[in-house]
């Protein structure tokens, strides 16, 4: 007689089967033919429960799947296992596949021996496996194609940092293999030239002991290969379950780095080279103004005299000699005028009065030709400067000022003169339109604009072009001075040069 708690118990086990997501089905061990299934199985397999209990596991089994099936049966039987484990792919009734891992084992049923199999569907964990290994896969493969060596350092709680992992390409750049740079991770600083080792442990210091947690560019030198690399680290910290991970990269910036040099090298040999010729050039300016004011100043005069002798001479009564006499006359005061303006085009005088006299000189011309109103202050103390920064000085406001009249379409502009304890400042603003910027690929290059800073470079100075703040253009020049000299020499100095000045002045004309 069957008691009520075995009924009890067999309703309970049979309720949780049907609702059990697992597979389970139980089979005849002489026939095979599936005797008991849950709903979870019929549905997997998309077969009718009625339908799913005259087939037997082998039709639902992959054709590959099926000798090891049989061989694993043969185990149960014999008694040689007891449970056993099978990794395999069921077949729907469509035709499609899934994989499951099921578990096998002996049992009776109503005096007969059957086996039972509780199986999962893991397509799921097999996607997810495929697709680790997938992701796992394209990581190695980019991490091959990086011109560096990628790695990734781990630090637990408040244990000290290690080196979890490094790239292959540490042979090719440190000529360290990878798993013995991560178990001595310190032979990397071994390497480091001696002279950039201190900023690399100022940058180690800043980031509060964090290993490498910062960008950083230095030399390594390799001793086996004779050679010196630039090397180049990038990091990026993040946390992961609570621990610090920096996942880094080391890249070899040495054909970057000397191609940089190269330019810094090609740029200081062409401002050289600017800077030679404009002082070239400016050389030749002063010998033609010299040339032209003692030669064709001397001509001019010479020619002025013997007319004024040949007009006191004529007779009175040769007007027309007369007439010809004072129109040749004339013309050679015109000629004197020209003359005056070629030589101080080509080499103000008034430079020989220092850069304040020809700055202002300057700016009175530019009055004239332009109408624009003009505002200059500078200071009363002298401006000490080598005869060669002066004319730059003085060439950079003239281009300045040109600028302002060919393109601002100003009214007014202010320029100041500051001397501070070591450099000379000179400001130009206009309330023009301002500076426009350009674009590369339209509109001619600003000559004008590049010879200023050319100058302003080649006299260790530093020129700024900017927008002034409430319109027009603001053009600032700083320029070194050398150390000051006793003040009554230089008050000599200029004494002597003002009166050079007057006496050319009376002799020119």
């Amino acid at each position: 007689m069957v008691s009520s708690k075995t009924v009890g118990e067999g309703a309970l086990l049979k309720a949780i089967l049907q609702e059990a997501a697992t597979e389970v089905m139980v089979f005849d061990a002489d026939t095979l033919q599936i005797v008991q299934a849950n709903p979870s199985a019929a549905n997997n397999l998309q077969y009718p429960l009625a339908a799913l209990q005259k087939l037997t596991p082998l039709d639902v089994l992959a054709p590959e799947d099926k000798p090891s099936f049989n061989t694993l049966l043969a185990l149960l039987q014999s008694g040689k296992k007891r449970r056993i484990t099978l990794h395999a792919h069921c077949c729907r009734r469509d035709g499609s596949r899934y994989p499951v891992e099921a578990r096998l084992s002996c049992a009776t049923h109503r005096g007969q021996p059957v086996f039972i199999c509780i199986a999962d569907d893991i397509s799921q964990r097999e996607a997810s496996r495929q697709a680790l290994a997938h992701s796992a896969s394209d990581l190695r493969a980019i991490v091959a194609h990086i011109p560096g060596m990628a790695y990734q350092i781990m630090r637990k709680h408040d244990s000290q940092p290690v080196l979890r992992y490094a790239s292959e390409q540490s042979v090719q750049l440190l000529g360290i293999d990878a798993t013995a740079l991560c178990a001595e991770p310190e032979r990397f600083f071994k390497l480091i030239v001696e002279d950039d080792r201190a900023d690399y442990l100022a940058k180690f210091t800043e980031t509060g002991g964090g290993h490498m947690s910062f960008n950083w560019e230095g030399r390594i030198r390799m001793d086996a290969w004779e050679d010196v690399k630039w090397v180049s680290i990038r990091v990026g910290q993040r946390k992961v379950a609570g621990n610090l991970v920096w996942d880094g990269i080391m890249l070899n910036v040495t054909q970057s780095k000397q191609a940089e040099a190269e330019i810094r090298h090609s740029r200081a040999q062409l401002s050289a080279l600017a800077a030679h010729v404009d002082k070239v050039k400016e050389q030749e300016r002063i010998h033609l103004a010299r040339e032209v004011h003692d030669d064709l100043g001397g001509n001019l005069t010479a020619i002025k005299i013997v007319l004024a002798w040949l007009k006191d001479n004529l007779p009175p009564d040769a007007h027309r000699l007369i007439q010809r006499t004072d129109y040749l006359d004339k013309v050679v005061d015109h000629t004197f005028d020209a003359a005056h303006r070629i030589a101080s085009n080509l080499r103000p005088a008034a430079l020989d009065l220092g850069i304040v006299p020809a700055i202002k000189w300057q700016l009175q011309r530019f009055g004239r030709n332009t109408n624009i109103a003009y505002r200059f202050s500078a200071t009363d103390e002298p401006i000490p400067l080598d005869p060669d920064v002066a004319i730059a000085v003085f060439r950079i406001v003239q281009e300045a000022l040109t600028n302002v009249a060919k393109h601002a379409r100003a009214t007014q502009v202010r320029l100041k003169l500051v001397r501070n304890q070591d450099s000379l400042l000179v400001t130009l603003s206009d309330n023009g339109t301002g500076i426009q910027p350009v674009r590369r690929d339209e509109g001619k290059p600003a000559f004008g604009i590049l010879g200023m800073h050319e100058r302003a470079a080649a006299l260790g100075g530093e020129l700024t072009v900017l927008p002034a703040r409430r319109r027009g253009t603001r053009i600032s020049l700083r320029v070194p001075l050398p150390a000051p000299s006793p003040s009554c020499q230089q008050n000599d100095n200029i004494n002597m040069l003002k009166q050079s000045a007057e006496n050319d002045s009376r002799g020119c004309r």
